[in-house]
This record gives structure tokens, C-alpha cells and sequence, in this order.
């Protein structure tokens, strides 16, 4: 692994430091850097252009809306199911003394 040295502004210096937290400086700067060519190289991890973000994000949004219905109405067709008696208990009695036990 090669090594380099660079100067920073103070301002920049003081925001990794509060960014860093427990992390050793050079880890922390060194997953930044990793990050930065990391997003260029990959297309779909390009922040460059915000609104695709915010559309993707909508679109996502959405399917996680489409995604709670259809799980409540799953649940409440399992519900159901565990009400509804059996296909044995339906024939066995007539259908006006089903509910008497």
C-alpha cells in the first residue's frame, strides 16, 4: 500500500475530526477516498444527479406502499381462513345448524 501527504484548511481538518469520531484519521480518510472512486466508478452510485435519487427514491417509496397492502390483505385472508370451518365440518352439518356446536 503506498502512502502520501497532503495539506488541509483547518475548516475541512475540523469537519473530518467531528466526522471521524473513534475512527483512526487515516482509516476515516482513507474509506472516504475508497467511497469517492468507489461512487464514480459505478453508475448507479453516481450522487452527482439528485433527481434520479429523488425519483428512485419515490418509485421506492411506492413499491414499499404497493408492499404493506398486499401483506395486510395476505393477513387478512389468513384471518379469515382460520374462521372459516373446514370443507369436513361444512358437509358434516346442515348449513342452518353450522354455527350451533
Amino acid at each position: 500500500m503506498r502512502t502520501f501527504s497532503i495539506r488541509i484548511d483547518d475548516n475541512i481538518f475540523a469537519e473530518i475530526e467531528a466526522e471521524r469520531k473513534d475512527k483512526a484519521r487515516t482509516d476515516f480518510i482513507r474509506e472516504v477516498i475508497e467511497g469517492y472512486f468507489i461512487t464514480k466508478s459505478s453508475p448507479e452510485l453516481n450522487l452527482e444527479n439528485k433527481d434520479d435519487l429523488r425519483g428512485e427514491i419515490e418509485n421506492l417509496r411506492g413499491q414499499v406502499k404497493d408492499l404493506t397492502r398486499i401483506m395486510e390483505n395476505e393477513q387478512k385472508l389468513r384471518a379469515q381462513r382460520q374462521v372459516m370451518p373446514s370443507q369436513e365440518e361444512i358437509t358434516k352439518k346442515s348449513w342452518w345448524r353450522f354455527w350451533k356446536k
